[in-house]
């Protein structure tokens, strides 16, 4: 790729037109917060520097930027181009290639800023893209290969208004080059702010030549507003559920399947609708999930079936061949191999062995009120429907506990339990008492 990059990504705009409290760049697609699918896709790229340039009052977007990348702060909203300067003196004397980003372009491929950054060389490249509905876009002014200028849409006039080369903010060149430009952009008088589009305009007028990269427009989208940031989340949906069928995984109703940016999915695996899964999902070789069923921080292994309509969550483990049933949830919990809780059961901070069954109904309960206590279930354990495991508690291997127990103290091996008041009949109660 020749020099090293600095990477400059623009990401202190107010983001008013989200109408939220949130700042934009925090949005999530994918469960992942705008800004970190950028930083995640430059820590692809080899670079020497990352900054991200922030307004003031921006210590929650901070909270969550990796380590690796330098924060410079734009105290003054004067426009993209002001910002770029507030990076000037930690970059202004390097003679390596700078490249601008945005953080809210969450969709962005790496194929296409390689394409980008290669074909700088001593000038500047621009990414661009073709569209039949420009509106809200800088168009591209060119003759033949030889770019003129980037009008911005409130600027433009007459046959201007018909171009369809559009312009996606992203461009790469000299650093020096760049901030050389920079120093000579002129406020807008209509914005009252000093655009970037200008240098195009300068560089042409100084015989910098700038070469045009394209793309199509989905991937330089950026999100302005919560419509726009639905038609990037099922974008971003589009390339995962694709991914994951040439893998080999069965999706029925792909499009109402909804993952995480780091789901991982073995092949062989078969979801059905309605499925969303969360961060921290990892679904091994012959996995079957069946509709409706909400799956975070879950690891589930080979030959299990998920679902329908059950919750795992906290930081599960489902072991081989285990049998998770509908209306189940399961959370910080871990289930051995070859074990059932087919129905209707909520199974908490529990550690379960192998081939056990857990009956309808079934809770462990797991909080008194100040703090969360473990269930220790060891292996072929069968309880029977609606019981609740009083914890902290221990049932040791081969222990039965009858149907209806509420079970308080530990099981022994071999041990069979029941903790029911007995029943009694009344004989014609029914008459006597309903009368």
């Amino acid at each position: 790729m020749g020099n090293l990059l600095n990477i400059i990504i623009l990401a202190a705009g107010k983001g008013t037109r989200m109408k939220s409290n949130k700042p934009k760049i925090l949005h999530e697609i994918a469960n992942r917060e705008m800004i970190l699918h950028i930083i995640s896709l430059c820590n692809k790229i080899k670079h020497k520097n990352l900054y991200v340039i922030l307004g003031k009052d921006s210590n929650s977007i901070k909270a969550i930027l990796p380590k690796n990348v330098k924060i410079i702060e734009q105290k003054e909203q004067l426009g993209t181009a002001h910002a770029l300067l507030c990076a000037e003196e930690k970059i202004k004397k390097s003679k390596d290639n700078l490249l601008v980003l945005y953080g809210d372009v969450p969709l962005l491929e790496i194929a296409t800023l390689k394409k980008l950054t290669n074909k700088v060389k001593n000038n500047i490249s621009m990414l661009g893209f073709e569209s039949l509905v420009p509106k809200g876009y800088g168009r591209i002014k060119k003759v033949k290969n030889n770019i003129l200028e980037v009008i911005e849409e409130k600027n433009l006039t007459g046959s201007e208004k018909k171009l369809k080369l559009c312009y996606s903010g992203i461009f790469c060149g000299k650093g020096k080059t760049i901030y050389k430009l920079i120093s000579k952009i002129e406020r807008n008088k209509t914005q009252k702010e000093f655009l970037l589009t200008d240098i195009f305009k300068i560089a042409n007028r100084e015989n910098i030549s700038v070469s045009l990269t394209l793309t199509n427009e989905h991937e330089v989208m950026g999100v302005n507003n919560m419509h726009q940031l639905s038609i990037a989340e099922e974008q971003f949906q589009t390339k995962l559920r694709k991914k994951f069928m040439e893998k080999g995984v069965i999706l029925q109703n792909p499009e109402t399947i909804h993952f995480s940016y780091d789901t991982k999915v073995e092949s062989n695996v078969k979801i059905g609708p309605n499925n969303v899964f969360g961060k921290s999902v990892i679904i091994k070789k012959n996995v079957s999930v069946r509709a409706s069923n909400d799956i975070e921080n879950t690891v589930i292994n080979n030959f299990s079936t998920i679902g329908p309509f059950c919750r795992l969550r906290g930081g599960t483990i489902i072991g081989k061949s285990v049998k998770i049933g509908n209306f189940v949830e399961i959370k910080k919990s871990n289930i051995g191999d070859f074990s059932k809780i087919n129905h209707l059961t909520y199974v908490g901070d529990t550690v379960m062995g192998k081939n056990c069954n857990i009956g309808a109904g079934t809770i462990t309960c797991n909080y008194d009120g100040k703090a969360k206590h473990k269930t220790v279930i060891g292996n072929n354990v069968f309880i029977g429907s609606n019981c609740a495991l009083v914890a902290p508690i221990k049932i040791k291997n081969n222990a039965f506990i009858a149907a209806g127990s509420t079970i308080s103290n530990n099981v022994g091996e071999n041990d069979f339990s029941i903790a029911r008041a007995k029943q009694k009949i009344v004989k014609k109660g029914r008459q006597k008492f309903f009368k």
